[in-house]
Parts: structure tokens; sequence; C-alpha cells
């Protein structure tokens, strides 16, 4: 009697492939897995067999199951997809595509997954399936990583603080940050200005203030959502401070002032502070403002110099195209899935790399000299 399919979901199982084929389960788990030889073989026609029969009835291995019994699983699981990819156009997401590219071209693939759950702080992020490795996108939780160091699941984190015994992959926002501010002085700007999220509640650098929630960070337009103790908050900002003190100029900061709109902040730093250039922490923040700038009649970048922190792709569909510190997310992702590649090869490998990128100055169009300069 030919044995039924799984009645609580219809989905075809190995025993209902290997009967119909007519063969043994052991017998269709080796072909259907590429499992033979060591002893054991099959004709080409019930291999054939077994294989068109699997095809017919759309059958598809039980993913926990099968990642039980192997040794290597050859899955790689990315963590951290809630936080890192919700914004449009993030670094993130051009990161996880060139990772996926390099492991599609490795000699067997390997199959990658994405968490995008929310998860509480104690829950673990771990999948219900074993994996050969870990991606981290700026951090996981603590009861997360402890579960992968337990394990001993290679890993490597991109975009965020590492632990010693580990691998990562992080740009250099302290050098990008020094390139922004020496391309907009050695274009003649003094007065520039830095907006971004406020790092000295959200980068540990002092108390939160009480009653301001995640939405009231939205100041002048910018990101909120951006990760609360990531360290390019605390990197550009200070930087940021640190380069326009050694030139002897003032840094504006008016992103510490009261919580306003991209256009209140245009007034105050553009018609009262006389700033011409300004410093934006990401390519939202600045989009927000180009708007603002053209809703206040404030001409980009005859009158205002304008430049930010993000990556060719998310750029290339701008206008203007705007001036940019590209953070070589690209190569993030391509040295990271190598990086990781490696530790999975040789687990016993004592070496763990903590690979910074440069960052680079891309000049476009949202730059250009003083208005007043350039009437000189």
């Amino acid at each position: 009697m030919v044995r039924a399919k799984n009645k609580t979901s219809g989905i075809p199982s190995l025993d209902d492939v290997a009967v119909k084929a007519g063969v043994s389960k052991s017998t269709a788990s080796r072909v259907l897995n590429n499992r033979l030889g060591n002893g054991f073989s099959v004709k080409e026609e019930v291999r054939q067999r077994v294989i068109k029969i699997a095809a017919e009835m759309n059958y598809r291995p039980n993913l926990i199951a099968k990642s039980l019994t192997m040794r290597s699983t050859r899955m790689i699981h990315i963590f951290g997809g809630n936080h890192a990819l919700s914004d449009l156009g993030n670094i993130y997401q051009t990161v996880v595509n060139n990772i996926t590219q390099v492991m599609d071209f490795v000699p067997g693939g390997y199959d990658v997954t994405v968490d995008m759950s929310r998860h509480t702080p104690d829950e673990s992020e771990m999948p219900a399936w074993r994996i050969d490795g870990a991606i981290i996108l700026a951090q996981c939780n603590p009861a997360t990583m402890r579960e992968i160091t337990q394990m001993g699941i290679p890993y490597v984190i991109i975009n965020g603080t590492c632990p010693p015994e580990g691998c990562s992959v992080v740009p250099d926002d302290i050098g990008g940050t020094q390139a922004a501010v020496r391309h907009l002085i050695e274009l003649g700007h003094t007065r520039i200005a830095y907006s971004g999220p406020l790092p000295t509640h959200l980068a540990g650098l002092g108390p939160r203030p009480e009653n301001l929630d995640a939405q009231e960070y939205r100041n002048c337009g910018l990101e909120a959502d951006v990760l609360a103790s990531h360290s390019s908050l605390r990197d550009r900002y200070l930087t940021f401070i640190a380069e326009m003190q050694a030139r002897g100029l003032e840094p504006i900061l008016s992103c510490h002032d009261a919580l306003e709109s991209a256009e209140d902040y245009l007034g105050k730093t553009f018609r009262e502070n006389k700033v011409t250039a300004i410093v934006a922490y990401g390519h939202m923040g600045a989009l927000n403002l180009l708007q603002a700038a053209h809703t206040l009649d404030i001409a980009v970048p005859e009158q205002l110099s304008l430049l930010c922190f993000c990556d060719e792709y998310a750029n290339r569909i701008m206008s203007p195209g705007l001036t940019f510190i590209d953070l070589n997310s690209a190569e993030m992702g391509r040295q990271a899935a190598n990086l990781l590649l490696q530790k999975i090869r040789e687990p016993q490998a004592v070496d763990c790399p903590h690979i910074v990128l440069p960052e680079k100055l891309v000049v476009r169009k949202t730059t250009a000299r003083p208005f007043a300069a350039g009437q000189s």
C-alpha cells in the first residue's frame, strides 16, 4: 500500500518518494543528497527514477531534519537583519548582496539565510537548523553571541564591535570624517555644521534625557533607527569636532538644539549661523536636507554644500548626485564572506583578523566653493 502524504500539511515526505520509486528510504536519501560511493551504488536507471519522481511530487527535504544528520549543512546564517536592513538603500543591503555573490561562486555553493525577526534582548536568535557559519550585521543580542561561541560556530561581525577572539570587517569612520572635513575646508568653507543623531545620549557619552523616546531622535529628519550604541555615532561626531578645532574653526552642532524639522534646522544653521556646508550622518538625513533646501530656495551647492556618509549603490539613484564618503560596503561584504569561508575551512586557525577598510571621498554635485568665495 502506498503511504499517504503528510496528512497535516499535504507535503510529500521522503517516505512517499521512496515508496513510489520502489526503493528504500535510505536509498532515496542517498540519491537525493548525492551521497553515493563508499561502497554504495545504484543503477543509473534507479537514480534517474528517484530524481524524476521527487521532482514530479515537488518533494523538498526537511531542512531541520537534514541539518541534524549532516556534518556540514553548507548553510550560512546572517544575524541582525531586522535592525540593519530596515532603512531604504542602507549599506547593509549592498553588504548582503556581496556576501551572497561570494557564497554562490564557491564550488558546491552555500545557502544564505537572513534573520529579519525582532528579538528580545534575552531571546536566542539562533535558527532551528544547524549552520556552518554566521555573519553578524553590526550586532546580535548577548544570548545569541554566547550560543555562537559555545557551539564553536565560525563568525564574522560586519561594521560592529567584536570580541578579541572573533573576526570583524569595519569601515574607518574616523578617516572618512577627516576626509569629509578636509574636502570642505579645502574648498574654502569655514562655517561647517555636523548634522546627525544625538551621540551624547546615543553613544554612551552621557545620560539619556528622561521622557525622550526613539521617535524624538528624528532631529531634522535624520535616521532614528540607527543602533543606539554604534561606534559610527561617536566616531563621526567626535572626529568632526576634533578636525574643526585643530584648524581653529568652530564646530557647529545645531543637531543638539531643540528637536525640529529639516526646514527649521536649515533656517537656524543657514540663515542664523551662516553655515555654508553641512556634513550629514547618513544619506536619508542628507536627502531630507536637500528637500528642505529646495523648499526654502537655498541653492545646493551654490549657497550650501552638502556631504554625507553612504555607499555607491544608495547614491546611484539620487538626483542631484550627493558628494559622499563611500563606506566601502561592497568590499565589506566580500571580505567578510571570504574571511568566514577561511574560518570554516580552517576552524583551528588561531588568527582572527580585524579588518579596517578605508573610506573614500566621492565628489559629485552637492559640494562647491562657498558662494562668497566664488564671487571674489
